[in-house]
């Protein structure tokens, strides 16, 4: 592992990374939900295709960013 043995020095700061990458992920995660039942539950924006297709693009870009930061939090634990 790249963050060593749980007894060796470092390893609490380097998990301590990993935890604040997976939870600094929760926030675009969060915001692409929010987009995507904006996109089918508001009139506004359910009447509007091209409304409605911007927040569904804007909500899949939120999840490829919580996912990449969810990877990218997750790598020093490998």
């Amino acid at each position: 592992m790249f963050c060593g043995d749980p007894g060796t020095s470092g390893y609490t700061a380097c998990a301590a990374q990993t935890q604040l990458f997976s939870l600094a992920s929760a926030i675009p995660a969060l915001l692409g939900l929010a987009l995507l039942v904006a996109a089918f539950a508001a009139p506004g924006v359910r009447d509007d295709r091209a409304l409605r297709t911007r927040t569904l693009t804007y909500s899949l870009i939120a999840w490829a960013i919580a996912a990449g930061t969810y990877v990218i939090g997750g790598l020093p634990s490998f």
